[in-house]
């Protein structure tokens, strides 16, 4: 999956623990960049890894771009 394509958009993510994390996708680091060498996003403070996630849900934009873990 492509995370920099849900960059500065409101979203919902799932990972695979099942923990669900809402706000909006903030700094996408691709894999390259990463010292573990797996891409990212962050939501909040807290920065969510590519093989962490189950999936990503685009939610309603006009929600403001406060991040939290549900």
């Amino acid at each position: 999956m492509y995370l920099g394509q849900y960059e500065n958009k409101q979203i919902r993510i799932t990972l695979k623990n099942g923990k669900v994390y809402e706000g909006e996708g903030e700094w996408y680091t691709q894999s390259i960049d990463n010292p573990n060498e797996i891409a990212s996003i962050c939501v909040g403070d807290y920065e969510l890894y590519e093989n962490e996630i189950a999936y990503i849900e685009l939610i309603n934009q006009d929600i403001p771009a406060i991040a939290h873990a549900v």
